[in-house]
């Protein structure tokens, strides 16, 4: 009884690993007084693919003896069969997407397809960052990004919910090449959000991938613009807590940090 919830949940993290639904162990037949009519549910009776794609979530229901009832979700990628990403190679799906019909153009130069020329992003050109500009047209222009030529700022400054989004320049590090560091108070509500903005311009905004984002290590995206409203990171905290805000950016490497001081 204490363990039940738990081997269900590793038997969800078995699954996701596969990307694949096991079978419910000894179900031979069902019983004739369960009325399945209505009933949004499988009996899997076999193993069968949980998706398409190379990952997968399942989660799992716990009804304790006392009373306690738990419900918790695993997601995960699929590394163990031939399915997964881990198993293919690279760099004949780059070709074979190279190959395909599609929107942009091709230019093939000899064998090696990273020689090849493309109008869209290039999947053999691993790392290489792009500008996206779409019309109202459907039609999408991609511009691989020059870090050389790249205006990524020269002073930055944070702005945040604890003080209407107003500009509070941050202060360049004394030895560390790249790291500026500024502070912000957590309000009353205990929660703040902030975006880095790079010479007080509206269209050089640094901001994480995803919204109300608290996590250090999401992607970064930036300079461009983006609204007060949109993306930016998460500060959580007692009232009158104050935290201790870095950030890194030496062309396009980048980085945010933060600890309560």
């Amino acid at each position: 009884e204490g363990s039940a919830g738990l081997a269900g949940f590793m038997k969800c993290v078995v699954q996701v690993s596969r990307a694949e639904i096991g079978p419910n162990n000894h179900l031979r037949s069902l019983n004739p007084h369960i009325d399945m009519d209505g009933f949004d549910a499988v009996m899997v009776t076999e193993s069968s693919l949980a998706a398409r794609h190379d990952s997968a979530q399942i989660g799992v229901s716990s009804y304790g003896f006392g009373g306690t009832n738990a419900h918790a979700e695993a997601w995960g990628r699929n590394i163990y069969t031939s399915r997964g990403a881990l198993s293919i190679d690279d760099n004949k799906e780059a070709k074979k997407l190279l190959r395909m019909p599609m929107i942009h153009q091709v230019v093939i130069k000899g064998d090696d397809f990273r020689n090849w020329e493309t109008s869209g992003p290039h999947p053999g050109k691993v790392g290489q960052s792009y500008k996206i500009h779409a019309d109202t047209d459907g039609n999408v222009v991609f511009k691989p990004i020059d870090e050389d030529l790249e205006d990524w700022g020269e002073d930055f400054a944070l702005r945040g919910t604890w003080n209407d989004w107003q500009v509070e320049p941050l202060e360049a590090h004394e030895s560390i090449d790249g790291l500026w560091v500024g502070k912000a108070t957590i309000g009353q509500s205990g929660v703040e959000r902030f975006q880095i903005i790079a010479d007080e311009d509206e269209e050089k905004i640094y901001y994480p991938a995803t919204e109300r984002c608290g996590s250090m290590a999401t992607e970064i995206w930036g300079p461009d613009c983006q609204e007060v409203t949109g993306r930016a990171w998460l500060l959580k905290g007692k009232p009158g807590a104050e935290f201790r805000i870095e950030f890194f950016q030496r062309k396009a490497r980048k980085s945010v940090f933060w600890l309560a001081v």
